[in-house]
């Protein structure tokens, strides 16, 4: 199956406008592309991780936080890749299940102990985005990753909200019984969704610029448009180079995954430090050129800048990911 990005980006955007997150969600599933990785047999589109494409941009550039990375991209790309649990990416696909992903993050020490044909959960994991809506918690160990029932016995959450606006859960793990794991490559899951966050975290910058520029038009200073000073004409111009340099190498990002796996590493490593450096600048001159009214929940502006900061520290940050590229390129 194929289709046009740009009809779809578009589409979204459109049913998607006015919605908040929880509406988009029931939107996502309407248009079918939540069972976006999922195989058509089990009621999904059966398509590749670049084919997410224009539903990240169109989620980044309308500032809607959803549980589509760690649902539709993570949980049902490892399912659909390990032919595992046909019923869940039925759930995922038809009816919208959320599953939360813990593991994927370096703070988070999970373990798996195996004793004869029982497997069981220990360690903690930190900030597990939309874990207290989800029934079903993917869990990435060196093992393989586990599925678990958010109910089962063992399993502690603790519910904290993040800066943009989602419900996440610090998860304690004492000895949860799971079943046998899926074998997967973890470095590849990694890349998809770093990868995935890049487009998003582009859709947000060019979000940004595109506010602040028709913001400046407007706001008048000292009997003039803000807009016609010369000072923030370059920071205008800084800050949209920032966003459409971000743009062009999120596409890298996601076309090099199916490449070989240094270079993808480099290249996705490469894009996540772009992101964090990219994002950190327009976010910051965004909220400035708007003043006061820039943190304030009437505007778009501030729920943006708060996205884009969780994005930068979301599996690794700027740093990680400059040590990560110099060591694959030495290595190459």
């Amino acid at each position: 199956m194929s289709f046009d990005h740009v009809q779809l980006k578009n589409a979204l955007l459109g049913r998607l406008s006015k919605a908040d997150p929880a509406e988009a969600w029931r939107e996502l599933l309407a248009a079918g592309v939540l069972g976006l990785r999922a195989p058509e047999a089990r009621g999904g589109l059966g398509l590749a991780f670049a084919d997410a494409e224009p539903v990240l941009e169109a989620l980044g550039e309308l500032c809607l936080p959803t549980p589509f990375l760690e649902t539709a991209i993570i949980a049902a790309g490892i399912m659909a890749r390990t032919a595992r649990q046909d019923a869940l990416l039925a759930e995922i696909a038809q009816r919208g299940a959320v599953v939360a992903v813990a593991g994927l993050e370096r703070a988070d020490t999970i373990s798996a102990v195996r004793n004869g044909d029982v497997w069981r959960l220990r360690g903690e994991a930190k900030v597990v985005v939309d874990a207290p809506a989800a029934r079903t918690l993917l869990v990435a160990t060196d093992a393989g990753v586990f599925l678990a029932d958010s109910s089962a016995a063992g399993l502690s959450p603790r519910p904290v909200a993040t800066i943009d606006g989602r419900m996440a859960a610090d998860i304690t793990f004492s000895d949860v019984e799971v079943s046998t794991p899926m074998a997967v490559d973890l470095d590849l899951v990694r890349d998809e969704a770093v990868a995935a966050l890049c487009v998003e975290a582009a859709g947000l910058m060019r979000r940004l610029v595109r506010d602040t520029v028709e913001y400046a038009k407007q706001r008048r200073q000292f009997g003039q448009a803000l807009g016609q000073f010369q000072v923030v004409q370059h920071r205008l111009v800084d800050m949209n180079i920032h966003a459409r340099r971000a743009s062009a190498i999120a596409r890298r990002a996601v076309a090099a995954i199916d490449g070989h796996p240094s270079a993808r590493a480099r290249m996705v490593s490469a894009a996540k430090v772009t992101i964090c450096r990219g994002g950190r600048f327009v976010g910051q001159n965004a909220v400035q050129l708007h003043g006061g009214m820039g943190m304030t929940e009437e505007l778009p502006i501030g729920r943006c800048f708060k996205r884009l900061t969780v994005i930068e520290g979301q599996l690794g940050g700027a740093d990680y990911h400059l040590l990560r590229f110099s060591v694959t390129g030495a290595a190459a």
